[in-house]
């Protein structure tokens, strides 16, 4: 596994974040932030500048990922979108999605 660079609790300019986000290239993010189908994130906004990384989970529904390091969370927005996973324009699509899928499942 590659040795990264946190940027975590720093302050850098959105030019800053994409440079910095290519050592996560060919990176399988979903696998780096441990991520299963318990958790399924997806985004939330309208452009890749303005993404907001959920995810629901089975049990609590919606919940907003945190990550310290604006690379990695970056990086992860990208990943996402290659991805093909889900976004929404609002957290209120989102939730009817989920609600025409009978998220959250209590087991």
């Amino acid at each position: 596994m590659p040795n990264f660079i946190s940027y975590a609790h720093q302050t850098l300019s959105a030019e800053q974040i994409a440079i910095y986000a290519e050592q996560y290239t060919n990176v399988d993010m979903w696998q780096l932030t441990g991520q299963d189908e318990n958790y399924f994130p997806f985004l939330i906004g309208t452009t890749l500048h303005n993404y907001r990384i959920v995810y629901w989970s089975k049990k609590h529904g919606i919940i907003d990922y945190q990550d310290p390091d604006p690379v990695r969370y970056y990086a992860f927005v990208l990943w996402l979108e290659k991805n093909i996973h889900p976004d929404f324009a609002t957290i209120a699509d989102a939730t009817r999605h989920a609600s025409e899928r009978d998220w959250p499942r209590f087991e």
